[in-house]
């Protein structure tokens, strides 16, 4: 486990006091910053729902004319081995 040193301390203010100034000037808080992470990602898994859907019904309604299709050729297919 590394060792936390006085420098790794002061590493940690000098960021610490950038990143709050840069929130401070965008007028961020950091329950505004986390809710609209939570949004976004909220925003995203909504998308894929929906999207996933849309696959879901492409892939059905493209199997009502792919499986009558395939289901009759494999008869024919099975009933000529069947026949030999």
């Amino acid at each position: 486990m590394p060792k936390i040193t006085p420098a790794t301390i002061v590493k940690l203010l000098i960021v610490s006091f950038f990143v709050g100034w840069g929130l401070s000037v965008l007028d961020l808080t950091p329950m505004e910053l986390l809710r609209g992470m939570f949004d976004r990602f909220d925003a995203v898994l909504n998308w894929v729902s929906r999207s996933m859907g849309d696959i879901v019904s492409y892939v059905l309604i493209g199997a009502m004319i792919v499986v009558p299709i395939w289901a009759i050729l494999y008869l024919i297919e099975w009933s000529r081995q069947r026949g030999r």
